[in-house]
């Protein structure tokens, strides 16, 4: 259990470096942006 929390709070920092890069690129990743929201309640909720 304490291993996955550790792989989904380092997800969490490596997708919001890359939301920060795009941001500062004036990019955008919809489909990544899309996949993370929907994914972020099943990660956060262990």
């Amino acid at each position: 259990m304490e291993q996955s929390h550790v792989k989904n709070k380092k997800f969490y920092n490596n997708c919001t470096q890359y939301f920060e890069f795009l941001r500062r690129k004036g990019m955008t990743d919809y489909e990544f942006e899309d996949e993370f929201y929907f994914t972020m309640p099943a990660i956060s909720s262990h």
